[in-house]
């Protein structure tokens, strides 16, 4: 299938990346890895304790400062705010794919303290590829053992929105099906402290989290075919480059359309989709790197600024180079040591890859 991913995509895919010299990651004593499963192998008990835990979290009080993040109400906020504030210097650069890891590890070891002692869930997108009521009847959307369906129909296209509704999408999203409010599932009329965009200023009446289905966009973007091509990828900085914009982006806006929150940049973990969508972007890349993974845990390129994937303004990140989860937990720590799943402060597998 032919696939369009716009201009603001078309210059990132012709450029040419040169890789960083690499050393061996550092190796720890992980005995015991967690194992991340697909979403719908989990039994239903897990499912909902899944689900427990989240929501536990979104009562939980933050750890993070209002200096820092002004609209902070909740743990959960903690983990929206710092993504919102990184996203910025996180996306569309050499350290994507290292920065959302150690994210997603953070993430998991919240989910510890509300009782979840499992593997982050993911979601593999191959799974619900064909039709467009595959896509819809994803387990991951069930009203009661998943996230929860759509939101409710909205007028408007980019170029004309309904007044009252932020634009997340990069472009038009014709096949898009609903844009408010979820309306169903244990997440139903959820709110967010922080956005649209990079708001993280303190609102007194939250917005609610919408969402606004998009089958045929996700059909397009985040298929098979591409899922192979990635794996195909001969270095990191190619791997990187071709997948941000096609098999991660689809993902966020098959489920966020044109005015969802898991189409918006910076608060897309607003949606608790975000982590078990991010479990699979995670999955994918350690698919790739375990296929020659002696050469690919020291594998790292990819440029410093957005979108220099020429390297005409700031060169590329090395293993050397600092990731900072900020308002979550305060934890720093260097590229080199996430590169392997089982080293530096990761301990964690999948029950299996691509």
């Amino acid at each position: 299938m032919t696939i369009s991913l716009k201009t603001i995509y078309a210059a990132a895919l012709a450029s040419v990346v040169f890789l960083a010299p690499g050393v061996e990651a550092s190796k720890c004593s992980c005995v015991r890895p967690t194992i991340r499963r697909e979403w719908r192998t989990l039994s239903v008990e897990k499912r909902l304790a899944y689900i427990d835990a989240v929501k536990c979290l979104m009562n939980k009080a933050p750890e993070s400062s209002t200096d820092d993040l002004p609209g902070v109400r909740s743990r959960y906020d903690d983990f929206v705010g710092t993504h919102i504030v990184q996203a910025d210097f996180a996306h569309f650069v050499g350290k994507f794919y290292p920065y959302h890891r150690l994210y997603l590890h953070s993430w998991e070891k919240a989910l510890n303290t509300c009782g979840w002692t499992d593997g982050l869930p993911y979601w593999d997108w191959n799974r619900d590829f064909g039709t467009d009521e595959d896509f819809f009847n994803s387990p991951v959307f069930d009203e009661v053992t998943g996230l929860g369906g759509n939101g409710a129909w909205v007028l408007g296209n980019i170029t004309h929105p309904e007044p009252g509704f932020s634009i997340n999408a990069p472009w038009d999203m014709p096949d898009r099906t609903g844009g408010s409010c979820i309306q169903t599932g244990p997440f139903a009329n959820l709110t967010s402290s922080f956005g649209p965009h990079d708001n993280i200023a303190f609102n007194p009446q939250p917005e609610c989290v919408r969402r606004d289905f998009s089958p045929q966009s996700f059909q397009d973007i985040t298929n098979p075919d591409n899922v192979e091509m990635a794996m195909a990828q001969v270095d990191y900085g190619w791997f990187s480059m071709m997948t941000e914009p096609t098999i991660h982006a689809g993902g966020h806006l098959g489920v966020g359309g044109l005015y969802g929150h898991m189409a918006d940049k910076w608060a897309s973990p607003a949606d608790p989709i975000f982590w078990l969508h991010h479990g699979n972007v995670d999955r994918a890349w350690w698919s790739w790197q375990k296929r020659d993974l002696k050469n690919r845990v020291n594998d790292i390129s990819g440029p410093i600024i957005n979108f220099d994937y020429a390297n005409e303004f700031g060169g590329n990140i090395t293993l050397n180079d600092v990731i900072y989860i900020g308002e979550t937990v305060k934890l720093e720590t260097t590229i080199r040591e996430v590169m392997h799943i089982q080293r530096g402060p990761l301990c964690y597998d999948y029950d299996e890859l691509y």
